[in-house]
């Protein structure tokens, strides 16, 4: 068994919750073995979580999961973390049995269940010298990570995938206001915590100061006309993400679609058959424009 303490959030909390999960999932309990793959373990780009496998071995069978921890106590990352636990614990189970309930089931191939499986979402940091912090996730061999260069643009064959699945998630939010408004009225409340704390403009400007510096061998002549428009793009930005300038028309986004955040799975020619939508701390109250300029504008051609 490799070592345990992975990250400093990952503490007895989440050993523990792997091994009732494996219970659940059928293992005789105390005759299993948890291993955590070190090789998987990502770093995700930002400061959102930490990815990594958690392998269970016993009655001659395996079973492996995707785990997600925050990095650190960081306040913006927790912020994101508990979202996505948000998302998943709430929204997302609300969203399947709504299809449910009007006979849309995943076998037939209709409506949204592009996420993975999630088996656990919690995050509970009242109690700092034992902070409770975990999503568990499927492992499904039929997907796997696009080896895609992020600086090359996604084909029009993975794109149609991604365009049909934001598709329906957003008519989804589309019907259960319409049907279900007792219900989506507590999903509208996962707005834009950075934004609403101007965190995320902050770090945007940030990015924007560091772009600056970096081109400026290359584009000295035009430095000035870009820092003429500085505020005024922000300003934009934070108006095109302001839910109430966008009803009545606002739905659950993906917040952060783009190639890092899509597993494809293809068949035997290596022809995409399906996509799969990770990492939903970003998800929020918004206009479903901003899922598609976001993926067009960042991965596509």
């Amino acid at each position: 068994m490799s070592a345990r303490k992975i990250t400093p959030m990952f503490n007895d909390y989440v050993y523990e919750a792997i091994r009732r999960i494996a219970v659940e999932q059928g293992f005789t309990p105390d005759l299993f073995s948890v291993d955590f793959d070190e090789e998987t373990r990502i770093e995700c780009d930002g400061f959102v979580s930490f990815v990594f496998k958690a392998i269970i071995n016993g009655d001659d069978r395996e079973f492996t999961l995707w785990c997600k921890v925050p990095p650190n106590d960081d306040p913006r990352s927790l912020e994101l973390f508990k979202r996505e636990c948000f998302f998943y614990r709430e929204i997302l189970h609300g969203f399947y049995d709504f299809q449910s309930e009007k006979g849309v089931l995943e076998e037939s191939g209709d409506g949204f269940f592009a996420t993975p499986r999630c088996y656990l979402a919690h995050c509970d940091t009242s109690k700092p010298d034992e902070p409770e912090a975990l999503i568990m996730l499927e492992y499904n061999e039929a997907y796997e990570k696009w080896d895609w260069d992020k600086l090359e643009p996604i084909n029009v064959e993975h794109t149609k995938l991604v365009m049909q699945q934001l598709g329906r998630l957003h008519a989804l939010s589309f019907a259960m206001k319409e049907q279900r408004p007792e219900l989506f009225a507590a999903y509208k409340r996962s707005n834009d915590v950075l934004v609403e704390k101007n965190e995320l403009l902050t770090l945007l400007k940030e990015s924007f100061d560091r772009a600056i510096v970096t081109m400026k061998t290359r584009f000295e002549a035009e430095q000035d006309k870009i820092l003429a428009v500085k505020d005024a793009v922000f300003e934009s930005l934070k108006t095109a993400c302001d839910p109430v300038k966008a009803e009545p028309y606002c739905v659950v986004t993906h917040g952060d679609c783009w190639i890092n955040n899509l597993i494809y799975s293809h068949n035997e020619n290596n022809v995409a058959t399906g996509v799969v939508l990770t990492d939903w701390q970003s998800s929020r109250y918004a206009s479903p424009i901003l899922d598609l300029c976001y993926f067009f504008f960042i991965s596509s051609g």
